[in-house]
C-alpha cells in the first residue's frame, strides 16, 4: 500500500467518524484526495495535489475534478469544517485558550474578518466572514456573528482570552466578550480617553507605566 493510499484511508475513517457527509460519493472521494495532496505537497497548488493521487487517469482530468469540486455550489464549507474543528477544540477542556480577532483587505475590494485559535505559533481559523470593504476596519454589527460562531465550537469549560489590535476598539465588542464569558486584551491608541471612578479622565498615553511596571485600572 502506498503512503498516499494509507493516508487516504486514515483520513476517511476520521472524517466519516464525525459525520461529514456529501450529496454524492464522488465528492467525498475528491475531498479526501484533496486533503492527501495538501498534506503531502504542503502547498495550495492543485497541480501539486494531483501528483499524490494514484490512478491511470491523466493529470489534467484529475485537476479538472478538483476544480469542479471547489466550484460546486452544493458543497457548504462550514458544514464540513465546523464538526472537525469542534472535535479538535474538545482537547482544550478547562484550559486557557487565546483567540485572535483580526482583519485583512483583499484586492482593495473585500475585508476578511476572522477569529482564530492561537496554537503552537499558528492561527487556526474558528470562524470568518468576507464583506465588501476597502478598509480593514469594519463595524462591530457586521462581524459580531463570527464571535458567536467561534464560541459554539469551543468547550464551555475553557477559559477564553480574546486578542485584538486597536482597529477593533469598540465598547460593543467589550460587552459582547463579557457576555460570552471571555476575557480580552485589546490594544488602544495613546489618544483614547479613559474614564475612571477615582481619577479624572485621561489619555492612554498619559497613563503608561514605566518600563517593567504594570498599571491596572478597574471599573474604567
Amino acid at each position: 500500500m502506498t503512503d498516499s493510499l494509507r493516508l487516504y484511508r486514515n483520513i476517511a475513517e476520521f472524517v466519516f467518524q464525525y459525520g461529514i457527509r456529501f450529496h454524492d460519493l464522488r465528492c467525498y472521494s475528491t475531498f479526501l484526495w484533496a486533503i492527501v495532496g495538501l498534506i503531502h505537497s504542503r502547498i495550495v497548488h492543485l497541480s501539486q495535489w494531483i501528483v499524490h493521487r494514484p490512478g491511470e487517469v491523466d493529470a489534467a482530468s484529475k485537476q479538472r475534478q478538483l476544480v469542479r469540486w471547489l466550484e460546486n455550489v452544493r458543497i457548504e464549507p462550514l458544514k464540513l469544517y465546523e464538526p472537525l474543528i469542534k472535535r479538535m477544540c474538545q482537547t482544550f477542556q478547562e484550559e486557557r485558550v487565546y483567540l485572535a480577532l483580526d482583519s485583512s483587505v483583499l484586492w482593495e475590494r473585500f475585508a476578511l474578518i476572522r477569529v482564530a485559535l492561537v496554537y503552537r505559533g499558528r492561527a487556526l481559523p474558528l470562524s470568518w466572514m468576507v464583506v465588501k470593504s476597502q478598509s480593514a476596519m469594519v463595524a462591530f454589527e457586521t462581524y459580531q456573528s463570527i464571535l458567536k460562531s467561534a464560541a459554539q465550537v469551543l468547550p464551555a469549560t475553557c477559559q477564553v482570552v480574546l486578542l485584538a489590535d486597536r482597529g477593533f476598539v469598540d465598547r460593543k465588542l467589550f460587552k459582547a466578550a463579557r457576555d460570552l464569558g471571555w476575557h480580552f486584551r485589546i490594544r488602544l491608541k495613546c489618544s483614547v480617553w479613559v474614564g475612571h471612578h477615582q481619577r479624572p479622565m485621561a489619555k492612554v498615553g498619559d497613563l503608561m507605566p514605566q518600563p517593567g511596571q504594570a498599571l491596572f485600572l478597574h471599573r474604567v
